[in-house]
């Protein structure tokens, strides 16, 4: 699949706005259950509504200047755009989604194979010597981790990657760009590295409340794990538009902290053990679907170019 491509004189698209603020008001009312789950007390309804109001207005508007900066570089939301204009779609939904899946099963496994190789051991040897017990990651209920997944999957995308990345491309591409204003592809991964950075510390306040201390080894192992799934995250922004960017985010997401869990809370060998089989036969069997998908979709592309 060719890399999708925008002009940079498009116009400001408010029914695009609408389906970003649409997205929005559900991502950040989703992390309710958890936020509840996690805390002994709760804060109180009016604070609750007036909080995630607060943060509906911040993306929300976080959201609009990326879109426009996103209009000036060639980046932006493809899909939505074409369903707003009643137009072909560059790629279908299929395709993106499969696209997303495969990337999030790659970024998963690679996760859980940085994490027990690389990073555990030594975190783990570096505690033990200084008398800390290692600190076990709190089991979140299943359906709050799903919850969670579309809630960060949305959020983020929006203030990493189509504000974030999008001001800093623009930016650099003031200065280094092609003759259609698209900034370089060196201002393009410089941009997605600082960012990618970006999201790996934020991710620290997470270590540091399941009572991991913040030294070298943890900071590396949180810029590293996440700092990838933000590269990646920016490719998928940067290639075929903040909709990949957004699904594959939420589909690992969902991954870690929806079906893992629900395989750590079975009670029993046997039930952990059929658990285990059904994540993993759907997970195989949502590949070959996804699979399938892109070589059917490359045929047709292939098909149409020949006529």
């Amino acid at each position: 699949m060719n890399k999708i491509v925008l002009s940079t004189k498009r116009r400001w698209n408010w029914k695009v706005f609408f389906v970003l603020v649409g997205l929005i008001i559900p991502a950040v009312f989703a992390i309710w259950p958890y936020t509840l789950h996690q805390q002994n007390i709760s804060p109180g309804w009016d604070l609750l509504v007036l909080d995630s109001l607060i943060y509906i207005l911040l993306y929300s508007v976080l959201g609009g200047i990326g879109l426009t900066l996103a209009d000036r570089i060639g980046l932006g939301m493809p899909l939505v755009e074409a369903w707003t204009k009643r137009a072909s779609a560059p790629y279908p939904f299929r395709n993106i989604a499969a696209i997303a899946w495969i990337t999030a099963v790659v970024l998963v496994l690679l996760s859980l194979f940085l994490h027990t190789a690389v990073f555990d051991p030594p975190l783990h040897t570096l505690l033990e010597k200084q008398g800390i017990a290692v600190p076990e990651a709190p089991q979140t209920p299943p359906m709050y981790g799903f919850l969670v997944a579309i809630s960060a999957g949305i959020t983020e995308e929006i203030l990493y990657r189509l504000f974030g990345l999008s001001l800093l491309a623009w930016l650099g591409g003031l200065l280094f760009h092609d003759s259609d204003g698209r900034p370089n592809p060196f201002v393009f991964w410089t941009a997605n590295f600082l960012f990618a950075l970006a999201f790996g510390l934020a991710h620290l306040p997470a270590q540091a409340a399941i009572g991991l201390p913040i030294n070298p080894l943890v900071v590396t192992s949180s810029l590293v794990l996440n700092g990838i799934g933000g590269l990646i995250f920016g490719w998928l922004f940067w290639t075929f538009g903040l909709e990949s960017a957004i699904l594959a985010h939420i589909l690992a997401d969902i991954i870690r902290h929806s079906l893992i869990p629900f395989v750590a809370i079975q009670q029993g060998e046997t039930a952990r053990y059929w658990a285990i089989v059904g994540v993993v036969i759907a997970i195989l069997a949502a590949l070959v679907w996804a699979f399938r998908s892109l070589m059917k979709g490359n045929r047709g592309h292939y098909a149409d170019m020949a006529r």
